[in-house]
């Protein structure tokens, strides 16, 4: 006889059942001989095999009508609000359905599986044997659906795409790619493409999606500009050189300093500054890149005007004065309608805006404990 498995083929009351009993189970209940007695054998297969059997064919029910699709998946979230909540009517209010199209699918199920689910009385309803063993399995597929859905729901949300970028060099370094790494963090799907240059790309003709912009605010109707940054500028001098010929009191005593300034896009507001101090000042240097500029400064080419959030981060460099109030410059964020109806685009740049400013505001911060020290 096997050790595992004794099966029995006994007559009970007319009918020829095959029952599986684990031999274990056979040795506990007959005190180690491993055999019953006809009375103790057909109490077996009524009593503690019965629940075996059971719960074995429910188990091969619930499977086969699973993996069969005897019913329409949907009737499923009907058995189980009647389930949950014991009436049709019930039901019916959490499903927000006429309480007939209930029980017309709780019908529908049944007949589909060949088997009552629930014991009908005047109190409601009730599961029966076979309910209460689909009821775990009905709550699996529901929660599988509920994840589906949310998986569904969180990819259409998922941001793709590529935006191309366009600014300045200094403003590239010091924000777009951080900002930009930061937020590709949380949405790797968006590729960004940065162009780097001091030329004004036509955001309108499709150049480029975004473009951070200094100066003047574009005059294009159909571009759509936010104000992101207040700039700040003052002078700013080799660290030797302000040694070498002081610190002045006032604007006029910068007339003992060569000037470096911009050339191409950059000549303007800042030109007519440094002319406007006085027929004597000379400019002797010209570049067309603020990170051009700051390099001839920092050689010692010449006193430089530049934001204050750059030239106060270079410690080879000295700033003469305070922020000049002439010498605020805002800066824009630029994009189309078109562009920003786009999710990705919307999102980088809403994240761009919250980034610049966070920035400024904590330098500014980090510097102004720095002077107060």
């Amino acid at each position: 006889m096997p050790k595992r498995i004794l099966r029995q083929r006994r007559s009970v009351s007319g009918s020829h059942k095959s029952l599986s009993f684990p031999y274990s189970a056979l040795v506990r209940k007959t005190g180690g001989r491993g055999c019953f007695s006809d009375a103790q054998e057909i109490r077996l297969c009524l009593g503690e095999c019965e629940h075996f059997f059971r719960r074995t064919v429910i188990q091969k029910w619930i499977a086969c009508a699973i993996y069969t699709c005897m019913f329409d998946w949907n009737d499923l979230r009907f058995f189980l609000a009647v389930a949950r909540t014991g009436s049709t009517l019930a039901a019916s209010k959490s499903l927000n359905v006429a309480q007939a199209t209930v029980s017309r699918r709780i019908t529908t199920l049944e007949e589909g599986l060949g088997t009552p689910l629930f014991l009908r009385s005047p109190s409601g309803y009730t599961l029966s044997v076979r309910g209460a063993a689909m009821l775990p399995h009905a709550e699996a597929v529901e929660r599988e659906v509920e994840a589906l859905q949310i998986s569904v729901a969180a990819e259409g949300r998922r941001l793709s795409g590529t935006v191309r970028l366009t600014t300045v060099e200094s403003a590239a370094n010091m924000w777009l790619m951080p900002a930009i790494a930061s937020f590709r963090a949380k949405h790797p799907a968006v590729m960004a493409e940065i162009i780097v240059d001091d030329r004004a790309l036509d955001i309108a003709r499709g150049e480029a999606d975004i473009a951070i912009r200094f100066g003047n605010p574009p005059q294009d109707d159909s571009l759509v500009i936010r104000r992101i940054v207040e700039l700040h500028e003052s002078v700013y001098v080799q660290r030797e050189m302000a040694e070498e010929l002081g610190i002045p009191n006032s604007y006029e005593g910068l007339v003992r300093y060569p000037f470096v300034s911009f050339s191409g896009t950059g000549v303007g507001q800042i030109d007519r500054w440094i002319t406007s101090l006085g027929p004597d000042i000379q400019i002797v240097h010209r570049a067309n890149t603020l990170s051009s500029v700051i390099a001839a400064a920092r050689a010692g080419m010449g006193a430089a005007v530049m934001p204050c959030l750059i030239g106060d981060s270079h410690s080879g460099l000295v700033r003469l004065f305070p922020p000049i109030a002439e010498l605020t410059t805002p800066g824009w964020l630029v994009t189309t309608s078109a562009a920003r109806q786009q999710p990705h685009v919307r999102a980088l740049l809403d994240f761009i805006s919250d980034f610049v400013r966070q920035s400024v505001a904590e330098t500014e911060q980090r510097y102004r404990v720095a002077d107060a020290a």
